[in-house]
């Protein structure tokens, strides 16, 4: 099950992390680790894809829009580094602090069929700093710290699910001192809970679903939850809705 900040923080594996290192040595050392994790399979769920902390779960983004919470304006479209994108979607994102695994996993059975790197809206690099330090200390969300959306680089990954028929996307942010998204399996078969990516240093991860007719979601969490990837559900998968 999820977490608030303060239970994240509070975990021994967290406060020992915490206590061993100082900050440098943390981002050197801590921030690569991979623990073993258990792997579930329910079609009827989406799991977390990133471990971190919820920034905001939208129902229905219009293409010509991103979020009502940003630093500046810009579009779905080129969010996903997709002129030709027409369909309103779901959206959630997750802030991925640098006490977290920063690992990524997918979150359903699916074909991994592309990823697309969305250059042409990078002008030059925000630190996300501001946000971290508004969430693990104040917990609360200034809307004005998600300026780095914006300017920092980022991966859109396209999936196809069968248990939804259709695609959805993860977009991975960096920080501005990255230089790093790793991603692999492209072009295979991923199973629920499946390693296929890794953003090095301080990042955020975005789950993108193209609303249609017949399936309907229900959020499983929402804003300022701790989530870990492959571990906890995000979304119920509702099918059958007019």
């Amino acid at each position: 099950m999820c977490e608030t900040i303060k239970e994240f923080l509070a975990r021994p594996d967290i406060k020992e992390i915490k206590d061993r290192h100082s900050y440098g040595e943390l981002m050197s050392e801590d921030f690569f680790r991979d623990p073993f994790r258990p792997m579930f399979s329910n079609p009827e769920l989406m799991y977390a894809p990133a471990d971190g902390i919820v920034l905001y779960t939208k129902e229905s983004v219009k293409p010509i829009d991103f979020l009502d919470i940003k630093g500046k304006d810009f579009s779905l479209k080129e969010m996903l580094a997709d002129e030709s994108y027409e369909e309103p979607s779901l959206v959630i994102g997750i802030f991925m602090s640098y006490l977290d695994v920063h690992i990524n996993r997918v979150p359903a059975n699916c074909f991994y069929l592309d990823t697309r790197e969305t250059n042409q809206i990078v002008t030059h690099g925000v630190s996300m700093l501001m946000m971290e330090n508004e969430l693990l200390e104040d917990f609360h969300l200034d809307p004005k710290a998600l300026e780095y959306l914006v300017h920092n680089e980022k991966q859109a990954s396209v999936f196809y699910c069968p248990a939804i028929n259709g695609r959805f996307y993860i977009v991975q942010v960096a920080d501005k001192d990255v230089d790093v998204i790793l991603n692999w399996g492209k072009g295979k078969f991923v199973y629920q809970g499946d390693r296929f990516g890794q953003i090095r240093h301080g990042s955020q991860c975005d789950v993108c679903i193209p609303r249609k007719p017949g399936i309907d979601y229900e959020f499983l969490v929402k804003p300022l939850d701790h989530v870990e990837a492959g571990i906890d559900p995000i979304l119920r998968i509702i099918k059958g809705k007019k």
